[in-house]
């Protein structure tokens, strides 16, 4: 029997099993025109302000709400959204099983019956989260889902509107931006530790009139063996994939999006095509390969002791496993007995002499410096310093 063959047997004993539990129901049958009879939507264009809003810190009287099952909403989901779903993992499958191997109306009328016994469930919930305001739903394509949830918190006295579209229209905003639009960067150049992403969050923090795009904080990586150690430190979720990646980019440069749909030019750090697992999208990569960079410069005692707050934090055990977990990683790059020396390092709470070896000795050594001369060049020792010179120097390059 091949796997195929297996797979159609297994899932013919589940239907059968199913069907058991499902047709003594005696469900009615249901027209998805009557359950989801008030058809309130939005289109994309005008839910993009509202998330450029919502981007702005600005959350205004909305809730988005995407009504698809867990485990989508955990494989990709639209920015600043709550997930409550309509149909769970299970109730989806078992949707989905019926409808493809039995009988569309069935499935529609099981689906039906599914919610309604949670509704009363469902609307606490959504007035609790709500607080009384408007609400955006979303599914997959802005269809059956969020059409009849629509309706049904529509005739519960809830302002609901359905996202036109749903998550798959969304994500086609995304892809334009990203792989489509022209985007102009600066990008921030200088050897590993010369506050790059420091300053960039300084700037994002401090300057918002300067348009930053931090890459790396995007995807919750350092773009180097030590990756994902400076953003668990700093106690901010990662990117679970190349979509939720995307997503984290499209926000940060939709805040500074012009009223035309034109971006401005942004601040960014210095990168290759990929950070950690994740490829930067080619409307980046295409920006980033003018090498129009700004050239940091930093003395490397000042290098060092940003470098030892920023991996290695207050210290400890679990955070000096961390750094050693990464340091293994360059075995083949500088022999077992450099690892091993820098791990004892790391263990006798040498942080500044570990990292002035790897520093010197690797980093300083394989770090490739853009071809291109820099616009100009800036000292990074104090970030608001940086930060000013760079700010003058923006507005009059704009100018």
């Amino acid at each position: 029997m091949t796997h195929s063959d297996t797979d159609n047997h297994d899932q013919k004993e589940e239907l059968d099993a199913l069907l058991k539990q499902v047709l003594p129901l005696d469900l009615p049958h249901v027209h998805f025109k009557d359950i989801a009879a008030i058809e309130r939507v939005m289109p994309q264009d005008g839910f993009t302000e509202i998330l450029t809003d919502f981007a702005h810190g600005k959350k205004g009287p909305y809730t988005l709400i995407d009504v698809r099952s867990e485990a989508e909403f955990e494989r990709e989901r639209l920015p600043f959204a709550v997930n409550i779903p309509i149909l769970t993992n299970t109730e989806r499958h078992q949707v989905g099983l019926i409808y493809k191997r039995h009988d569309k109306d069935l499935a529609l009328s099981y689906a039906w019956y599914l919610a309604k016994q949670k509704e009363e469930a469902y609307l606490e919930k959504v007035r609790k989260l709500a607080q009384g305001g408007p609400v955006i739903l979303y599914c997959w394509r802005g269809g059956g889902r969020s059409r009849y949830t629509t309706s049904m918190l529509n005739k519960n006295g809830i302002d609901a509107v359905r996202l036109n579209g749903g998550q798959k229209a969304f994500r086609k905003e995304v892809h334009t931006m990203l792989y489509e639009q022209e985007i102009t960067l600066y990008p921030l150049s200088g050897q590993t530790g010369c506050g790059k992403s420091e300053l960039l969050e300084y700037i994002q923090a401090n300057n918002r009139d300067l348009p930053a795009l931090h890459l790396e904080a995007a995807a919750g990586h350092a773009a180097s063996v030590f990756g994902e150690i400076r953003f668990n430190l700093m106690g901010e979720s990662l990117a679970k994939s190349q979509r939720d990646f995307e997503t984290n980019l499209y926000v940060n440069l939709l805040q500074h999006r012009n009223a035309d749909g034109s971006l401005p030019p942004f601040l960014t750090e210095m990168e290759s095509k990929k950070i950690g697992r994740f490829n930067l999208p080619p409307s980046i990569c295409k920006a980033l390969a003018k090498e129009t960079h700004i050239g940091l410069t930093c003395p490397l005692e000042t290098r060092l002791a940003r470098l030892e707050k920023e991996y290695f934090g207050k210290g400890g055990k679990e955070v000096e496993e961390m750094v050693k977990e990464a340091v293994r990683f360059l075995t083949r790059r500088v022999g077992k007995e450099t690892v091993e020396r820098w791990c004892a390092a790391i263990d006798a709470g040498d942080y500044r002499g570990f990292l002035k070896e790897v520093m010197v000795d690797y980093y300083d050594k394989v770090y490739k410096a853009v071809d291109a001369p820099p616009l100009f060049t800036v000292p990074n020792i104090d970030s608001s310093e940086a930060a000013a010179a760079i700010a003058a120097w923006y507005h009059g390059a704009k100018e």
